[in-house]
């Protein structure tokens, strides 16, 4: 496949991810949590309760959508480059960034709390996109 067509399928799964996400992100934002497991770390900090929780009920099911694309991808596109990868998260970052600034501009006392709490979601994407790229080099040999 050459490279025009395999960016042109990147956009197009990177937007069926941003699409997806909605539900995983309201799914996610749904579930419920009992107080006893968040209570701990509540007592040393409620933004870092709050993060925790976004962290493993959004994050982690939001990194795994996209590893199981990018897997996938791998078995349509014969070598994904770095270009790929980054074209294929491009969209889920621009659409949660979209709704992040939203957010933002209506309430704007608490934009360190909506900082930290979805800062982790985008770090822990980064590194699956970065493990992606590293494991798709080929090894220097000697």
């Amino acid at each position: 496949m050459d490279k025009v067509t395999s960016r042109v399928i990147a956009v197009i799964l990177g937007v069926a991810l941003a699409w997806a996400s909605v539900p995983i992100i309201g799914i996610g934002a749904a579930v419920a949590i009992p107080a006893e497991i968040v209570k701990p770390v509540a007592q040393v900090s409620g933004l870092l309760a709050f993060t925790l929780v976004d962290f493993f009920t959004i994050a982690i099911p939001l990194a795994a959508a996209f590893l199981v694309l990018a897997f996938a991808s791998k078995l349509v596109i014969n070598k994904p480059d770095r270009t790929f990868y980054l074209l294929l998260l491009a969209p889920v970052v621009l659409f949660q960034l979209y709704f992040l600034l939203q957010g933002l501009l209506q309430s704007q006392p608490q934009l360190l709390n909506v900082i930290v709490t979805t800062l982790p979601r985008y770090i822990l994407l980064a590194v699956c996109c970065y493990l992606l790229v590293r494991s798709t080099r080929p090894a220097k040999t000697r």
